[in-house]
């Protein structure tokens, strides 16, 4: 059995790269990027590349694209002066530079769409098992993240065990 996500890649590739969104991941994974709180303000508009390059860093070509983000009204000097922190967040996740600049363009954002994660349907004893495991690490953001790995993943589990069981 095949997944949609899969069929779903191929149909958006061209429209992601045509529009500079060689990775369709920068718009699925905004959120977890830059921030929850700066993906509540803002939204990736496209990538304009430099002549000649399509966004792969395996081809011997020069990088650094530069984003278009859509900044909420009112929210456009900050997004600027924090346009250097996601430069790195964004080369960071993808691992080269892939962004060497960040233009801010202020306006209204599209509608977000409903999350698709599925709610937690984890008992008390497997969210405190999670959260025991996970207290050695010392960094809150990398924690965060795993715990919302975690939860997503183990609610994923107990939600095909239901399935199966039915």
């Amino acid at each position: 059995m095949q997944t949609l996500d899969k069929h779903f890649r191929n149909l958006t590739q061209a429209a992601f790269q045509r529009y500079g969104f060689a990775y369709a991941e920068l718009l699925s994974r905004w959120p977890a990027i830059v921030g929850d709180a700066l993906a509540e303000v803002s939204q990736p508009e496209r990538i304009n590349w430099p002549r000649g390059f399509d966004g792969r860093p395996d081809r011997g070509q020069p990088g650094g694209g530069t984003l278009i983000v859509r900044a909420q009204e009112g929210r456009g000097l900050e997004l600027h002066y924090m346009a250097p922190n996601i430069i790195d967040r964004i080369n960071g996740f993808y691992g080269y530079g892939a962004i060497a600049n960040v233009k801010v363009i202020q306006g209204k954002l599209r509608k977000a769409a409903a999350s698709r994660t599925p709610q937690s349907e984890l008992g008390g004893s497997e969210l405190a098992d999670l959260e025991a495991r996970l207290e050695t690490i010392g960094d809150e953001n990398l924690r965060a993240a795993l715990q919302r790995l975690g939860t997503g993943a183990l609610a994923s589990t107990a939600a095909a065990r239901k399935t199966s069981q039915s």
